[in-house]
């Protein structure tokens, strides 16, 4: 039961931060994707359902729903009145906003409060899950499809791989004290993914690394222009990321090994 109630004070925590979001009392949009979007959610949603099953599925779609809402709110709380909700992130596809992040500040802030903004449902599902386990068997099952659901996006999006959410926080991160290593730093987080991908022989992060790598060759993550974290919001920034990563890495590290690399 006490993990119950700290859940739910978690989840009120949560709400008072986007409260101002809430409070503007301006409705969140639907970003519009063409044809091309319809038919790749189609196949994402079919090919999810007989990979995982139709439950996890499903799951899996709540918890990224869950992580793109948490941008948005990001994107509000840093005076993104235009920010809207998208189903399907596609390179071709309508971005979050139309204005680019003021900086590097903003721009940390809007990415990890996806993450940060499913948490509190995560650990609620848990909590759910173990209170209703007896007398509500399938509604605790479904509470911890969705758990394990957001621990594993979330863990995975917050590895530091470039271009990937983690990728892109280090690199605000590293850049904050030396501006010009640019491609240099996601090349070495590309080469440090790939590293780990053959000590754990894991098949997930050894595609996340040549995706990484991919990336670089097609648009190259050269220094650009832009104000820089200081040395007290680099600090602030880095303990608000690592924290995030550990928060998930309990619930989602066992992606990691669901394919192994060696047979």
């Amino acid at each position: 039961m006490a993990f119950l109630l700290l859940s739910f004070a978690l989840v009120a925590a949560t709400a008072h931060l986007v409260r101002p979001v809430v409070a503007s009392g301006q409705p969140i949009a639907l970003a519009r994707f063409d044809g091309r979007g319809v038919v790749a959610v189609f196949v994402i949603i079919v090919a999810a359902a007989m990979l995982l099953g139709l439950g996890p599925a499903l799951a899996l779609m709540l918890a990224f729903l869950v992580k793109e809402l948490g941008h948005v709110l990001g994107y509000r709380l840093a005076g993104h009145d235009d920010a809207r909700l998208r189903l399907l992130p596609l390179p071709s596809g309508p971005p979050i906003s139309d204005r680019a992040p003021a900086g590097d500040l903003a721009a940390f802030f809007i990415l990890l409060m996806g993450p940060v903004f499913g948490l509190a449902p995560m650990i609620a599902a848990f909590a759910l899950g173990a209170a209703f386990a007896e007398t509500a068997p399938a509604f605790a099952d479904a509470a911890r499809a969705y758990a394990l659901a957001a621990g594993a996006l979330n863990f995975v999006a917050l590895l530091p791989v470039w271009p990937l959410p983690g990728g892109r926080l280090t690199r605000m991160v590293i850049e904050a004290r030396f501006p010009a290593v640019g491609g240099l730093a996601a090349a070495a987080l590309c080469a440090f993914t790939l590293g780990l991908a053959v000590t754990w022989s894991s098949a997930l992060l050894f595609l996340l690394g040549l995706v990484g790598g991919l990336a670089l060759v097609v648009r190259p993550a050269g220094p650009v222009a832009r104000a820089r974290l200081s040395r007290a919001q680099t600090r602030i920034a880095f303990t608000a990321y690592f924290a995030t990563l550990a928060a998930y890495f309990l619930a989602g590290w066992w992606v990691l090994k669901l394919l192994p690399l060696w047979g």
